[in-house]
């Protein structure tokens, strides 16, 4: 499994990472092994040297298919519901900050 996250990082540095802002800042995290696939959750943030915590992240679940010859990837973002797979849409800064803008909106709707 160590080789397969290794590869899901690389992948996703050269696949999505170049697409985005360096000021974003990301954590790939394992979540599950099935015998037909893998799944890992990268959380993404904008932390400032004011907000070094910030108060909401974006979260994109990718699932590598491992029943193939050759590995499938696909997403899904927070939220929603539409599977993308790499190879048919680009990824898209504007969804992770339109993921951020939404928390925060609702964040600041909501006494505690």
């Amino acid at each position: 499994t160590n080789h397969i996250i290794t590869s899901m990082k690389q992948w996703y540095q050269r696949r999505v990472r170049g697409d985005i802002n360096e000021c974003w800042l990301y954590c790939i995290d394992f979540m599950e092994k099935s015998d037909t696939a893998l799944q890992f959750r990268v959380k993404w943030s904008i932390p400032t040297r004011r907000a070094p915590i910030p108060a909401a992240t974006a979260s994109v679940y990718f699932t590598i298919d491992i029943t193939g010859a050759e590995a499938q990837i696909s997403y899904v973002l927070e939220a929603q519901r539409l599977i993308h797979n790499p190879t048919q849409s680009v990824f898209r800064e504007k969804w992770l900050k339109d993921i951020i803008t939404t928390k925060t909106m609702m964040m600041d709707d909501v006494t505690f």
